[in-house]
């Protein structure tokens, strides 16, 4: 990867930040209710349901990582993997709920945080946190400069092949996986480092990249890609990363674009008052969902579902597939 992408990223994060703040203060009060409540009460069902999870850690670049792994508790049978890898100054408990979600629908699912985040070994001890569980937040203090550092490092990359290995080779729920279908999902710079793996990591099947990729590297990804972001998503120049990563990529690749999704809308911070639309989980999960039962489990009913528009997609960025046999518009 070239400096220069890693440079621009660096000064897009320092403008991330203002607008964290801003976007907070004018919709952080959005009707987000309806799919919150869903989303907690179906977690809650699952407390007793079809799911389990376990806390693990594992090993990369000499830091020992925390995870959390979400697996049906059927184990008659095997399953596709998938890793899941969050952004920055991100924490597993942010982002749990697609996991969860993937677990029920037949996914062993791992989700972790990377060096320097949540509870993850870093450069620095974890000596000042802020937690407020109320609104599902949590900020390790340097989190957000280190992050980025370890990514610079490439051990974002590295983090989410080690993640894999653990899963296949050491991990209690090893023999629930199906070792021929691998999937990776990630958000923010996860989003980037997911599409980096796709590159040097064969073992991986499909990739879901959300709100961002590596447009420079992307047209060396020869695995099915899905890009996911929002109409509002003002990460760090999130949607001109997308489109260009999208307009790049090899083919099959799907666009989703959400209308007036958010950043914030991928994760469950703040609750309630999360600055996002009420629709946007429920469209993550209708093409998430669809994209790996459609390259993993090779579900042919899955094709109608990722190529079928739906209510609340993006009126201005339009959402759109091409599986080698010509560019597609989603209808909605």
């Amino acid at each position: 990867m070239k400096k220069s992408f890693r440079n621009t990223l660096l000064i897009y994060s320092i403008i991330f930040v203002f607008f964290q703040i801003l976007i907070v203060g004018i919709i952080g009060g959005i009707n987000v209710n309806k799919m919150t409540k869903q989303i907690n009460e179906k977690q809650i069902e699952n407390q007793n349901g079809e799911v389990d999870q376990i806390n693990i850690t594992f090993k990369s670049s000499k830091y020992e990582l925390y995870g959390e792994i979400y697996f049906p508790k059927d184990d008659t049978k095997t399953y596709p993997c998938i890793v899941f890898c969050e952004g920055i100054p991100a924490y597993v408990s942010a982002y749990s709920w697609l996991p969860k979600v993937l677990a029920e629908e037949g996914y062993v699912v791992m989700i972790f945080d990377p060096p320097g985040l949540g509870k993850s070994e870093g450069n620095f001890p974890i000596i000042i946190s802020i937690s407020v569980p109320a609104f599902n937040m949590f900020y390790r203090f340097g989190s957000y400069s280190e992050g980025y550092v370890h990514y610079y490092k490439h051990e974002w990359t590295q983090s989410i092949s080690d993640a894999l290995t653990y899963m296949l080779e050491e991990s209690p729920v090893k023999h629930l996986i199906n070792n021929s279908a691998i999937g990776a999902i990630g958000h923010s710079l996860g989003g980037i480092a997911v599409t980096e793996v796709a590159v040097e990591d064969e073992r991986f099947d499909a990739i879901v990249a959300m709100s961002h990729g590596n447009p420079r590297i992307i047209k060396n990804v020869d695995m099915p890609i899905q890009f996911i972001s929002g109409g509002f998503d003002l990460g760090v120049n999130s949607i001109p990363m997308t489109l260009s990563s999208y307009k790049r990529a090899s083919t099959p690749k799907e666009l989703i674009m959400i209308q007036l999704g958010t950043h914030f809308g991928f994760t469950t911070t703040f609750n309630k008052f999360c600055p996002c639309p009420a629709w946007q989980k429920e469209i993550i999960i209708k093409y998430s969902v669809g994209w790996f039962n459609y390259f993993l489990k090779n579900q042919i009913s899955a094709y109608e579902t990722i190529t079928t528009g739906t209510e609340h997609l993006s009126k201005f960025f339009k959402s759109k597939y091409d599986f080698g046999d010509g560019e597609r518009t989603l209808n909605n």
